[in-house]
């Protein structure tokens, strides 16, 4: 087996692709409120605050 192959590679890809993900949201907020989009804004909001949950949920559940 590969040491590229290994779960804590993988597990650390997965974390990389989630933040990966939350700071392009985020800066797609920051556009959003900076523009008063606030419509667009408020859908992105509500999707970081759920996918958060999700993250906390696996910490809860020690599968993160």
């Amino acid at each position: 087996m590969k040491a590229v192959d290994s779960p804590e590679n993988k597990r650390a890809e997965r974390i990389s692709y989630r933040i990966n993900q939350h700071h392009l949201s985020l800066a797609n907020l920051y556009e959003c409120l900076v523009d008063r989009d606030f419509v667009i804004a408020e859908i992105e909001i509500k999707d970081i605050i759920l996918d958060l949950r999700f993250i906390l949920k696996s910490l809860e559940d020690d599968d993160f």
